[in-house]
């Protein structure tokens, strides 16, 4: 029984409990709540940081899940055979301001920021342009594997292989940017950190009631305005005077400098959803998957000219006189 493992490991008395995502909500007599999570990558070695960085957040009024350990001191926990950790939920509270999503990114990285300024031995950012490489090399190598096999292709198997090259191209240009970008500027593209999310969308703030502290990362600003973007173009409606008006939210609260736009164009270059897509397709083996994967690859294709459209229009409108000092890329200008 679920109630009574919880009490065994974390000696809390569970009065009721629902099934929430991948994990369960769950409530005390005195109206406490806590989520009970799937453990993934988590390690236990990381959980000091990450109950660091949430009783920060929550001070600076950011609602953000505090994971609590087990009554032997352990944050991952062996629940019905499986491994879970515990977080109890910000209290709500009535006096958040609203703001809008720009607004409220820039006031969370600057936030994030001063928190990482107090701290001198964080770990280097990889560069984007490394992992980069190595994924589009991987799949390069797969091609060439399929190209050479003797069995019969199948369909997706064609569509990757025709269309490789055009998005290796892209992801060539976005890497030899960050590099040009570095020498001309003379320093490390990636001085500058905050905590960034995963993958950061219009949806995030919307739909959550906290912050994971382990859905953060270590990495530039510009990863979050880059996805959040994409995401628009990629899922959403790709409204163009969305996406203006998020760039300028943002930039009143924390001003964008030259490297942070060419951070973002370097990132917005790289086909990052058609990596991911063939990557799934061949990592998955579900039948239903590779489907969806399918289905997602002809969709990117299809609406390629779209993206290109969306993001030239706001390299020439947004960027201003940052834009006159950047490279440009001949295919965007």
């Amino acid at each position: 029984m679920l109630e009574r493992e919880v009490f065994h490991q974390y000696g809390i008395v569970i009065d009721q409990h629902n099934v929430k995502n991948s994990g369960y909500l769950l409530r005390t007599s005195d109206q406490s709540e806590f989520i009970l999570r799937r453990a993934l990558s988590e390690q236990e070695s990381e959980f000091p940081w990450y109950v660091m960085v949430a009783n920060f957040l929550n001070q600076q009024n950011e609602p953000t899940m505090l994971p609590i350990p087990s009554r032997r001191g352990k944050y991952i926990e062996t629940i019905q055979n499986e491994a879970y950790v515990l977080y109890q939920k910000p209290y709500d509270r009535n006096n958040r301001i609203y703001h809008s999503d720009g607004s409220r990114l820039a006031l969370f990285h600057r936030k994030a920021g001063n928190l990482l300024a107090a701290y001198n031995e964080l770990p280097e950012i990889q560069p984007w342009q490394m992992r980069w490489q190595y994924r589009i090399d991987q799949l390069e190598s797969f091609r060439e594997e399929l190209k050479n096999q003797t069995q019969p292709l199948r369909e997706f198997d064609e569509w990757f292989i025709e269309t490789f090259p055009y998005y290796s191209g892209l992801s060539e240009n976005a890497i030899q940017y960050i590099v040009d970008c570095g020498i001309d500027m003379g320093m490390n593209p990636f001085q500058i950190r905050t905590l960034a999310f995963n993958r950061y969308t219009a949806n995030y703030h919307r739909t959550s009631e906290g912050l994971f502290p382990n859905d953060l990362i270590l990495d530039h600003p510009a990863r979050d305005l880059a996805e959040w973007i994409r995401y628009e173009v990629v899922e959403g409606e790709g409204n163009f005077e969305g996406i203006r008006q998020f760039m300028w939210d943002y930039h009143e609260r924390r001003t964008l400098t030259q490297m942070d736009w060419n951070l973002l164009y370097a990132r917005l270059l790289f086909p990052l959803p058609y990596v991911e897509t063939v990557e799934h397709y061949y990592s998955d083996g579900n039948l239903k998957e590779k489907e969806k994967s399918f289905v997602n690859l002809k969709q990117l294709v299809r609406r390629e000219g779209e993206r290109e459209e969306m993001y030239r229009l706001l390299f020439q409108e947004l960027m201003g006189e940052y834009g006159k000092q950047m490279r440009r890329v001949d295919w965007l200008s």
